[in-house]
């Protein structure tokens, strides 16, 4: 699979490769991406498999060729969090949730340590949480270069990252 996605890749032309769980296709089309010195932009069907690319496959390849890969994992707008939103959102006012007061004290106190400001590090608190919706950074609410906090903005910082990356790892 691997000279096949290397083949595919050279010539410019598609690839469709059908192969059971467990088999190794991550690594059969990250290798030749990574040997090809080309932007690569590998898109999942599931968080989980991204997740499993950048945090289990990157790091066994960074292992196993002995070098630091140029690696940006982008998920959608709506996991990450909205700056602008959290300086809007004071504690027991715009929370609508029993409890939401002690999630977002949580919130307030992660995002002054977070690099990422990916939700989803939030492992303490519920999925769920009524809250996310008033925290995040989805289109209908951003107002993008005319926003405050444009430059500490966490999707600004990650497009930023995924432009300088090599391999850029989405979800569609």
């Amino acid at each position: 699979m691997a000279q096949a996605v290397a083949r595919a890749m050279e010539d410019g032309h598609h690839l469709c490769v059908e192969a059971g769980t467990g088999t190794g296709k991550t690594l059969a089309y990250l290798l030749p991406g990574i040997f090809s010195s080309r932007r690569v932009i590998i898109s999942t069907g599931t968080k989980n498999l991204q997740d499993q690319i950048y945090f289990k496959d990157v790091p066994f390849l960074e292992k196993a060729l002995g070098r630091t890969l140029s690696v940006c994992l982008v998920k959608g707008r709506s996991n990450y969090l909205c700056l602008r939103k959290l300086a809007e959102t004071s504690a027991g006012r715009n929370v609508s949730a029993p409890g939401d007061p002690r999630h977002l004290a949580r919130v307030r106190e992660w995002s002054r340590t977070t690099e990422t400001g990916d939700l989803a590090e939030l492992r303490d608190l519920p999925e769920d949480l009524p809250l996310w919706r008033q925290l995040d950074a989805r289109r209908e609410t951003c107002t993008g270069q005319k926003c405050p906090d444009f430059e500490a903005c966490f999707v600004t910082r990650v497009r930023r990252r995924a432009l300088e990356s090599d391999i850029v790892i989405v979800n569609h």
